[in-house]
Parts: C-alpha cells; sequence; structure tokens
C-alpha cells in the first residue's frame, strides 16, 4: 500500500443558472454510536440522509460542550468521532447540513459513558503549563508502564488531560504489538503508524485501533523498533541489527589494559523497502563505514543486543542532497552518508578514532560547546540546524573518567553543521540546570514546534532530578518529563507534563518510559480531499461560489469558459470557523456560460 497522498484535488460545476435554496435534508436512519475496545475514548458514528450532506457532532459532557465538523460529502456517514474524556457522560447531538447549508439537527440525542482511565495507567501530573505561549493541538507518546510490563499509546491536551488512548503490550496486544522502545507517527490522514518487531514489519491502524494496512519486511532484514521514518517519495526506511564476528576487539570498556577478542557483535543496517509492496530497495551497513572495533561505556551493558557497539537508534533524510544521517548511540556519534554508501562526516567526541577516519571528524569551533553522547533522534529544524535529545551518559569516552549518573544531566541541544569547513557549532541548549536538573541517561527527543518555534523536549527515562533519586524506596524507578520551552537564550518551560507515582513506596517500582514524544496539530488527520458541495448563484455582473470544506486547508478558485483554458481567480474566504467559504466572481460579466472549480491547496 501507497501512503503518498494527492495535495491537490478539484471539483467542477458549470454556472447556468441561478441555484434555489431549498428546504430538503433529513436523517433517515437514526445515528447509531459504536466503541472498540482497543480505543475507549474512541467511537464510530454512523447515519444516512436522503440528500447528500455534511454532519458535525456537539457534545456535552457535563464539563464541557465541544463540537466536530466533518467534510465527507454524502448520503451515507461514517465518522470517527474523537476527543472524549474518562468518567464522563456524553451527550451527542447530531447535525446535518445539505449543499445549500439548510440544516437538520436529531430530535435524540446519543448518549456516551467513558469508563475511568486503567489503573495500571500512567500517573500524569501537570507541573506548569501557559496555553497563551504553547504550540496549539495535543500532545501524543507511549508510555510504558515498567512495573507491570504494559503500555498505552496516549494522547493528552494541553491541560494534560488524556483524549485518547489504546493499550500495547510489551510484546502484544492492542494497539500494538508495540514493543519498547518504539516511535509512533500520525499520517496525514489521521492514522497511526508503528513498527512491529514480533511480526518484522509495520502498522498502519486508525482511531478506532482497526488495522487499515500492514508491511512486512523483507527476510534477513528484521526490524528494530527505534525507527520508522516514511519518506515522501514512497518507502520506509528503518534500522536492522545483524550478528558479525570481529577481530581484535576490546574485551572490556572500563579496563585499558583488557586483551582484545574475536567477538560476536551486533551492528547495524539502515534498510529502505517500498511503501508500495515493502520490496526492498536499498540496505547500508554501518560496521563497513565505520571503525568496527570503536567502543564506548555503553556497548557491553544490553543483554538483548549482547556486545552492541553502534546501536543506532534513529535515521532520517537530508534533503538538500538525498544523504541519510544516523544516530548511532553506543559510538556517541550521529554520522552521515550517501546514498552510495560514502560517508561523508561524524559529529562527536574525536577520542578513539582510527587514521584512517580522521579526515571524517567535524571540528568544534565557538562557545559554549558541549559535545553530544548516547544521543537520540536528530531531526533538521526549519534554520537547517540538527535537533537532538543529548542523552549525556558518561560525558566521556574510553578510557577517561566518567561523569557518575548522580552528577549528570539529559538536555535538547541544536547544532549547526558547515560541511564545507567540516565544523560543527553549538547555536542553542536547554539543560535546565539551573532549575530542574535532569538526568535521563536512555530514551528521548526533542522537536522544533512549526507556529511558535518552541521545542517540546521527552525526558523519557530520568532516573535522577537535581543529584537526587526520583524515588526515595527504589533505585531503579525512571520518570518521564516532557517538556516545552521557548527557543530563545533563556528558555522559559511553558508546558511541563510528569509521569510518576510519587506515592508509591515500594522497592520494586520502576516508574514510567517514554521514548518519543510529539505535538500533534489535531486529532484528526487533514488530508486533501475534493469539494463536492460547491453551489453557484448567478446576479448580474457577478457569481456567488459557495461551499464547505475543511478550514484546515486554503482553497483556490478557477473559472474556465470551455473546461480546457482555467483562469486563476483567488483564494475563497472563509466565513466563519465551520468551514464555510464564499467567493465572489464579477470578472466574467456578460458570459453566457462559465465553469468553476475549487482546488484544495
Amino acid at each position: 500500500m501507497s501512503l503518498r497522498h494527492a495535495s491537490v484535488l478539484a471539483a467542477v460545476m458549470a454556472l447556468l443558472l441561478a441555484v434555489p435554496r431549498t428546504q430538503a435534508i433529513t436523517i433517515i436512519s437514526p445515528p447509531t454510536f459504536a466503541t472498540n475496545a482497543a480505543a475507549p475514548l474512541a467511537g464510530n458514528l454512523a447515519l444516512t440522509t436522503d440528500v447528500p450532506s455534511l454532519v458535525s457532532v456537539s457534545v456535552n459532557d457535563g464539563t464541557e460542550t465541544w463540537q466536530r465538523d466533518f467534510y465527507d460529502y454524502g448520503t451515507s456517514h461514517s465518522e470517527i468521532v474523537l476527543g472524549f474524556k474518562a468518567s464522563r457522560t456524553n451527550s451527542i447531538t447530531v447535525i446535518v447540513r445539505d449543499q445549500f447549508r439548510n440544516t437538520f439537527t436529531n430530535s435524540n440525542a446519543i448518549t456516551y459513558i467513558t469508563k475511568p482511565l486503567p489503573v495500571n495507567m500512567a500517573t500524569i501530573v501537570l507541573v506548569t503549563n501557559i496555553p497563551s505561549q504553547m504550540e496549539p493541538g495535543y500532545t501524543m507518546f507511549r508510555v510504558a508502564n515498567d512495573t507491570v510490563t504494559n503500555g498505552y499509546v496516549t494522547i493528552v491536551d494541553q491541560s494534560g488531560q488524556v483524549v485518547w488512548y489504546g493499550q500495547s503490550g510489551a510484546d502484544g496486544g492492542k494497539i500494538g504489538p508495540i514493543p519498547t522502545p518504539t516511535d509512533i507517527k500520525q499520517l496525514p490522514n489521521g492514522n497511526l503508524f508503528f513498527p512491529l518487531t514480533s511480526e518484522n514489519g509495520f502498522e498502519e491502524v486508525n482511531m478506532l485501533g482497526q488495522t487499515i494496512s500492514n508491511w512486512t519486511a523483507p527476510s534477513g532484514y528484521l526490524v528494530d523498533s527505534h525507527e520508522d521514518l516514511l519518506t515522501d517519495h514512497g518507502t520506509i526506511l528503518y534500522i536492522s541489527y545483524a550478528k558479525e564476528f570481529v577481530q581484535n576487539f576490546p574485551s572490556s570498556a572500563t579496563n585499558p589494559n583488557a586483551p582484545t577478542e574475536t567477538a560476536d557483535v551486533s551492528y547495524d543496517r539502515v534498510v529502505e523497502i517500498s511503501a508500495t509492496n515493502s520490496a526492498l530497495l536499498n540496505s547500508w551497513s554501518l560496521i563497513s563505514m565505520l571503525e568496527p572495533t570503536r567502543i564506548n561505556y555503553l556497548c557491553f551493558l544490553l543483554p538483548f543486543y549482547g556486545i552492541d557497539p553502534e546501536h543506532a537508534n534513529a535515521v532520517i533524510e537530508d534533503a538538500s542532497d538525498g544523504s541519510l544521517i544516523v544516530s548511532m548511540r553506543n559510538q556517541d556519534s550521529i554520522v552521515k552518508f550517501s546514498r552510495s554508501g560514502q560517508l561523508k562526516w561524524i559529529l562527536g567526541p574525536t577520542n578513539n578514532w582510527g587514521a584512517q577516519w580522521q579526515p571524517y571528524l567535524l571540528t568544534p569551533t565557538g562557545t559554549p560547546f558541549a559535545w553530544n553522547y548516547a544521543q537520540h533522534a536528530p531531526v533538521f529544524t526549519p534554520q537547517g540546524t540538527l535537533l537532538f535529545f543529548d542523552d549525556g551518559n558518561c560525558r566521556a569516552e574510553p578510557f577517561a573518567p566518567p561523569v557518575t549518573d548522580q552528577n549528570n544531566y539529559s538536555r535538547a541541544a541544536e547544532f549547526s553543521v558547515d560541511e564545507i569547513n567540516m565544523t560543527v557549532s553549538q547555536v542553542w541548549e536547554y539543560t535546565g540546570t539551573n532549575t530542574d536538573r535532569l538526568y535521563a541517561g536512555l530514551l528521548g527527543n526533542a522537536t522544533e514546534l512549526p507556529q511558535t518555534g518552541n521545542v517540546l523536549v521527552t525526558f523519557g527515562a530520568v532516573s535522577y532530578e537535581n543529584g537526587q533519586l526520583v524515588s526515595a524506596h527504589s533505585t531503579n524507578a525512571t520518570m518521564v518529563r516532557l517538556k516545552e520551552v521557548t527557543h530563545d537564550a533563556n528558555p522559559t518551560v511553558v508546558f511541563d507534563l510528569e509521569m510518576f507515582d510519587s506515592a508509591n513506596t515500594s522497592s520494586k517500582y520502576a516508574g514510567y518510559e517514554v521514548y518519543r514524544s510529539y505535538r500533534i496539530p489535531d486529532l484528526y488527520g487533514h488530508p486533501a480531499a475534493p469539494v463536492r458541495d460547491l453551489t453557484l448563484q448567478y446576479q448580474p455582473g457577478a457569481a456567488l461560489v459557495q461551499f464547505t470544506a475543511d478550514p484546515a486547508r486554503n482553497y483556490a478558485v478557477q473559472s474556465s469558459p470551455d473546461l480546457v483554458n482555467w483562469t486563476d481567480l483567488g483564494v475563497a474566504n472563509p466565513d466563519d470557523a465551520d468551514g464555510d467559504f464564499t467567493f465572489e466572481d464579477d470578472s466574467n460579466q456578460g458570459a453566457t456560460v462559465q465553469y468553476y472549480r475549487v482546488v484544495t491547496q
């Protein structure tokens, strides 16, 4: 299946005479509302009308009233309704509207009672929120409960209230199976996309938790759940690990005098498959590009991977030249290479690299500057810089003295790379060290938000806060902190969400983890769609074009005398916030026949 979406769609109607506005709409089958246990705070609304129509719902949950408009014009409707909160009695009123903007309201409201949140769901505490300075939208993440080894894909609003969730097990269950760590992405159509290591592939589900599509990775190219990048050219990029014997490999990361050995090590490949048919398109072996015996302090620590000198955890594309950029946690490095497999640069501490790799090491310039260690999730900002989460493990390379976790910190960091001069400079960072020093030695990401320019930072597994264990009772507990901060020299925290049960006094309490988090603009997708309820009214000297469509997009109006030659007239203006648009054309006075179309942008 292809996930590419048309960006421009159009509807056409001929202008021949004035269109009468008559009352001619009613609901001919009572609305029904069906839920799915996989997504308890969502439901499917179904109804039919006697003439083509659009549907809106108004929901009163006893605390607040909200409305949602849908723009799939027709007589048979099936709408996924989102935004409910737990433990509330919801009264759902259905309104339908025809192309002439005549409305009909269903007289019998639907009652939907939502259940309480599950007892094993994360304890969410809103530490800070300043809505006037926050990026609009919702925050989406998968939170793992490490005490009982389960997790939930969760979406919260600006006040930290859960508005959607779907269950996922440690390696099974719906939504899922989603193992830890894993990324969850929202597609343009509003569905969710994620990797499935137990099934060696990827899955798309809708917001009812129903599987829409799935992809199986090629044999021999196992899916590592760290990355699931859908490209804009119809492919999926992911990371796959394999085993290889390496000679003269260090047997210790702490003893410089330990003997070398022939070791069976895990190494990583970046794999690209078709999003249409899952066919293997490309595979790049990282161990063949980099020094195979170079290690950091982490490469012997995870039994699942065995000896793990690379541990790639993210891959992105550089649109400027088509190259790939990979984060390698156990090299303390971010590397860039071409699609032909040619290494371009290495961003990270320059210690312990052999002579063959010296030309590729970036030289730091400017102050302040601090190298990245065990980093996650680099992304490009609109300014062309690299933004990532710097976990900071050890903040040293073997065999220099490591920084202890208690004295360490994690941060969001932004670097600028000069490929011509092979230099790197630090543009920005958020450490919180002056007020709230957090150390999260695994997981995490940082993303710049499009409207405000703020940065959403995921401290995915905090073990120390201001030098103190997050739990006074359990040495293994981790806390999650999701912080939105301003993107300036002295960042201000405008949103801070904590996931931790501070009242739990068990020595076995493990806390929570989040791999990555995202601010999504809406619970719904906004794909380009054709305008289907276009009406035209002709008055002497002018034509009035009216339609209803998704206000998240812009709509250009064009005219033609022959359906062949089209003239751009301008962009339709919204009449209101509900998706009503109007455009008045007075440029074709005296035309006997004129055609109009609306182009979705």
